[in-house]
């Protein structure tokens, strides 16, 4: 059956095209009878699915959107997006929303974005993005679509978000090489133009700077999340003069890189060299060796921004509109503090 438009309605009510627009959109200028039977005529002929008749009833469709950073191609191949994705997902069928994965705004151009948010196909947006200067917030904004966050951009006045404390996951990581008694530590970065990078490049020089280690930007590669960049920026480390006894890696997709460039060059991990990534993706557990990273609770953080976007949409108060939760250190074999252990028992 042919899907039901304003045109049908307003022919099968008796009214015109503008009167039943005014009812769609909830105007105050309508004699409520008119409302009702004009509602009445929506709700008693069956020309759309019940989903969509609600939504031209009610104007909510109960879809939220996810973006997410860049392409969708990135976005499958970095698995702490699947996590993220995960908690959204489970908050969403816990109350009756479904969440349209996989969108990405960012290869659209400008008016064809906005043309895209003002038709609301979807209630709200989760937004998946530490892009500085990001100019989605902003289309949003105009458009008048509720959102949230995961990420947080200081160069963004974003009323919700959730986030981690990046800063702080990058000193623990760093500290934690310093204790086992490095002192040359490289650190492979994200891209420079998403703020986690900073944040995270600045935890490492606090580390540093706590330890009267100096620092030296040769030390420092820029990567760009994924395995290669992480397999390309070890190489250039084991071309210097003096190669670095330990390495820290933003995340643990640029963490297997340099576990694979190592093994390829014979450097042993941890023996020669130690490595710590960031995230806690589940494959940290199977590579060999094992890796040493910094745990960020992306499920958590899909569920938190979730709820704060549906508390939004259904007019509830948000006990937390800015939520920063903590990291954890999770220790393998890959920095070599197992091993350490093992020799210090040996010994004793």
């Amino acid at each position: 059956m042919a899907q039901l438009t304003i045109e049908d309605i307003a022919r099968l009510a008796g009214v015109s095209r503008s009167t039943v627009s005014r009812v769609l959109n909830n105007h105050p200028n309508v004699r409520s009878g008119v409302r009702e039977h004009v509602l009445n005529i929506i709700n008693e002929n069956g020309y759309t699915p019940q989903a969509a008749a609600r939504h031209l009833v009610t104007q909510r469709t109960r879809i939220i959107g996810v973006v997410f950073p860049r392409s969708d191609s990135f976005m499958l191949a970095n698995p702490i997006f699947a996590s993220i994705g995960q908690g959204i997902g489970q908050v969403c069928a816990q109350r009756g929303y479904m969440a349209m994965l996989s969108l990405s705004l960012r290869d659209m151009d400008q008016q064809m974005m906005l043309n895209m948010l003002r038709s609301r196909h979807f209630d709200g947006i989760v937004l998946i993005t530490s892009a500085q200067h990001d100019h989605i917030p902003g289309f949003l904004k105009q458009a008048e679509i509720p959102y949230t966050r995961i990420g947080y951009d200081p160069s963004q006045d974003d009323p919700y978000y959730v986030a981690i404390d990046e800063v702080e996951g990058a000193y623990k990581a760093v500290k934690h090489l310093i204790s086992l008694g490095h002192r040359r530590i490289a650190m492979i970065t994200g891209p420079s133009w998403e703020s986690v990078s900073p944040a995270r490049h600045r935890g490492y020089q606090n580390a540093l700077a706590e330890a009267g280690i100096p620092y030296d930007p040769e030390l420092v590669r820029e990567g760009d999340w994924l395995h290669t960049s992480g397999y390309d920026a070890t190489l250039q480390f084991l071309c210097m003069k003096e190669v670095p006894t330990a390495l820290f890696c933003s995340s643990d997709m640029m963490a297997a890189g340099a576990l694979q460039a190592l093994y390829e060059q014979g450097i042993k991990v941890p023996q020669e060299m130690a490595v710590v990534g960031f995230d806690d993706v589940p494959q940290t557990r199977i590579i060999i060796p094992p890796l040493t990273t910094i745990r960020q609770p992306t499920v958590e953080m899909g569920r938190i921004a979730t709820e704060m976007l549906i508390d939004q949409l259904e007019g509830k108060k948000c006990e937390q509109s800015h939520v920063i939760l903590p990291t954890t250190l999770v220790v393998r074999q890959s920095c070599g503090a197992l091993l350490q252990q093992r020799r210090k028992a040996h010994e004793s």
